[in-house]
């Protein structure tokens, strides 16, 4: 879909300043600690005075992150590479509103379309609705995908290959109560105005829907895709989501996070921001050493997770995927994020 607050984005940033924040904690050996003793509990191994180290661990962590708080949470954070260019920062949180009827009209389509598409298919369409507010009337053509929701990560694994997706594997550790629930690859395709293609797309289902005597209908094509997007891995607990995903993008650019709070953190030597707006799911965010993919975990606002618990997830994808040599592309924006 298209990103229409992306001026807003823009003015709002700069009417910030922007703050370099130096302090920063290395939480690795306490996170990693509780990671290898939960490792270690799966696999049915005993250590002495197990519960005593978890909880000086647990507790050693909530302090240290606890402290960073309280210190950064006014500033906007920035993370820089080794060349000292600025990869990674926070932004004053944007506001977005879609007219209400478009929205919902929208929802209901795309509700359709999940009946009729199959999982890995793609559809371009058009939605015949004269009261459709001008801003729908401005950009009649929006993309819909239907992913193949996988129940198993090895399924999702070779979804994966097959696709050249950004690679993120299963986390050594998640909070207790959680269970995988699904994984799925994302595309994206945005209709670019203006182009042959466009037009041609615009023109066939336009000129359907005026033979059509029907007042509110929906037309559509299935198309081909070849932009991959990312990987989303998502756990469940209850009516409460988990998700992680990988991004891939193009380097040499700046991801910025819009935040109204974050911290930066250290794990495993990979610096994090940790960012949080008001009402809704925290983000922990943060690029590979190739800068080519981007990793975001994100909680529920139902059951927020303490600072240590974002960092002992990502140990886990870290430990993994550090120095992995992946190469993509491709960086789509995806709400809330965006590359300048």
């Amino acid at each position: 879909m298209r990103n229409p607050e992306q001026p807003d984005q823009d003015r709002a940033l700069r009417s910030m300043e922007i703050h370099s924040v130096d302090e920063d904690v290395d939480v690795t050996p306490a996170i990693m600690q509780k990671v290898r003793q939960i490792h270690q509990l799966r696999h049915g191994k005993q250590q002495g005075n197990r519960r005593r180290s978890i909880l000086i661990a647990t507790l050693s962590a909530i302090i240290v992150l606890s402290s960073i708080t309280v210190y950064a949470s006014t500033y906007l954070v920035q993370i820089k590479n080794k060349e000292g260019q600025i990869i990674l920062s926070t932004m004053e949180p944007w506001k977005f509103s879609v007219p209400e009827y478009n929205q919902k009209r929208r929802e209901e389509t795309e509700a359709e379309l999940k009946k009729k598409l199959k999982p890995g298919e793609q559809a371009v369409y058009y939605i015949k609705d004269m009261q459709m507010t001008a801003d729908a009337k401005e950009h009649p053509l929006n993309y819909f995908y239907l992913p193949n929701q996988h129940k198993d990560y090895d399924d999702l694994a070779k979804d994966i290959e097959e696709k050249g997706a950004p690679k993120i594997q299963n986390p050594a550790y998640v909070p207790e109560g959680y269970t995988f629930d699904h994984g799925r690859i994302q595309i994206t395709n945005e209709p670019v105005l203006n182009t042959p293609e466009y037009e041609s797309l615009l023109n066939e289902l336009k000129e359907k829907a005026e033979k059509s005597e029907e007042e509110h209908e929906l037309f559509y094509k299935i198309v081909p895709w070849s932009q991959v997007a990312s990987t989303v891995i998502q756990y469940r607990k209850g009516e409460s989501q988990l998700t992680m995903i990988a991004f891939a993008r193009s380097k040499g650019s700046t991801v910025k996070v819009p935040s109204k709070q974050a911290v930066k953190l250290t794990v495993k030597g990979t610096e994090m921001i940790l960012s949080s707006s008001t009402g809704q799911s925290r983000r922990l965010t943060w690029l590979s050493e190739t800068e080519e993919v981007l990793y975001m975990i994100t909680d529920d606002p139902k059951d927020p997770l303490p600072n240590d618990e974002f960092a002992k997830i990502a140990a886990g994808i870290i430990v993994i995927n550090r120095y992995s040599n992946i190469n993509f592309e491709l960086f789509v924006t995806n709400r809330p994020f965006y590359c300048s």
